[in-house]
């Protein structure tokens, strides 16, 4: 091989795509699911595990009904239960002061625009209220497609949702680059066969993000370079 020259077997895929994470990644809202989810267990006098709880992280809310019925047998339609939850949330959010960006992700934003086709991929909301987060922060201009794990049969830590995006965005998964915060939009994320970069501002999480397959790991989107 001459100097210079590029050995194809070993090149990697050059990236055209970049997929957002919302909650915890773009947003400032796991404060919130978490009242939600303590609003909710009450509601529907669901009892509090830790141990269960700490699965939901990353999870798509369908996957966390479906526990609730499986292992508490919560009665009623997964849709209407997926709603009502939703409800809970979304009445807590829109009059949160935690209702805002995450450190970095604006001018992040900003900065791949235009560079690269960029979208948001979500597990925590369907496709119209994450538009309408988008747009209430004055972002929704710069994404090309907004998926929900409502748009696909399995959420997170499934691939469907990232091979259901690369798909709208027409770019083959491993011309893909996801950010994700949790440890299961990460194993989603590398079963579809994109590149995976972790973002967290807790050691803790961080570590799992590694664990999980990051390609690399932050602490937050003003670390993060393409």
């Amino acid at each position: 091989m001459s100097e210079g020259s590029v050995d194809k077997k070993t090149e990697k895929p050059q990236i055209e795509a970049v997929i957002f994470d919302l909650d915890g990644l773009l947003i400032d809202s796991e404060v919130i699911w978490n009242r939600a989810y303590y609003k909710f267990i009450e509601i529907k006098n669901l009892p509090h595990e830790p141990e269960i709880a700490a699965q939901f992280v990353g999870k798509g809310l369908k996957d966390i009904i479906k526990l609730w019925q499986e292992r508490y047998g919560l009665e009623g339609d997964k849709n209407t239960l997926l709603e009502e939850y939703r409800a809970v949330f979304y009445a807590i959010l829109f009059n949160s002061e935690h209702f805002r960006l995450m450190d970095g992700a604006g001018e992040l934003i900003r900065q791949l625009h235009g560079q690269y086709k960029l979208s948001v991929c979500t597990g925590g909301h369907d496709s119209e209220h994450c538009s309408q987060i988008l747009k209430k922060l004055r972002i929704d201009q710069y994404f090309d497609v907004v998926i929900s794990s409502d748009d696909v049969e399995h959420g997170k830590p499934s691939p469907d949702v990232y091979l259901e995006t690369a798909e709208r965005v027409r770019i083959k998964p491993a011309g893909c680059l996801a950010l994700e915060d949790s440890a299961n939009g990460v194993l989603s994320a590398k079963a579809a066969g994109m590149k995976v970069y972790g973002v967290n501002p807790e050691y803790a999480f961080r570590t799992e993000l590694t664990k999980a397959g990051a390609d690399a790991v932050y602490s937050s989107l003003q670390e993060v370079e393409l």
